[in-house]
């Protein structure tokens, strides 16, 4: 990736108190330089500093990084004609422990029939907790406006 700028191109004029950065000739701008107010230059420059967790640069396919790892030739080739099948690791049951442990619920174990259940998907959108708590009559109570 390349930097966002470089410094022997930027030019601060003290007397102005304006910043000239030189580049290529910009054909919408028909000039090879930009003159802008040191704060805006500021902006522009924070706006290349990306948010905390997240990324400004995405690898896909051929140069992901797990990829060019396993190219064909090195370690391991890409693709195997005698793949071995894989195995599903069972999740941790720990959680489910200490649920029961708290509440004195097993959590794995229906109340109706009392047979063994499992954990199918875990649900984390907000407005499809309360849709489904709403369908099972299991709703907390309205907070009164304070």
């Amino acid at each position: 990736m390349r930097a966002p700028l470089s410094l022997q191109k930027l030019v601060y004029l003290d007397g102005h108190r304006a910043v000239l950065y030189r580049s290529r000739m910009n054909p919408s701008l028909g000039r090879n330089f930009e003159a802008m107010d040191p704060l805006e230059w500021l902006a522009r420059l924070a706006d290349h500093i990306p948010d905390p967790g997240r990324h400004r640069t995405h690898f896909y396919a051929h140069c992901a990084n797990r990829v060019r790892g396993k190219r064909p030739g090195e370690e391991e080739p890409l693709h195997t004609d005698e793949a071995e099948p894989k195995t599903r690791r069972r999740c941790s049951a720990s959680w489910a422990r200490l649920i029961a442990r708290v509440f004195q619920a097993d959590p794995l174990v229906c109340r109706r029939c009392v047979g063994p259940l499992k954990a199918v998907a875990y649900i984390t959108d907000a407005l499809a907790i309360r849709q489904i708590l709403d369908h099972v009559d299991l709703s907390p109570p309205e907070k009164p406006p304070p």
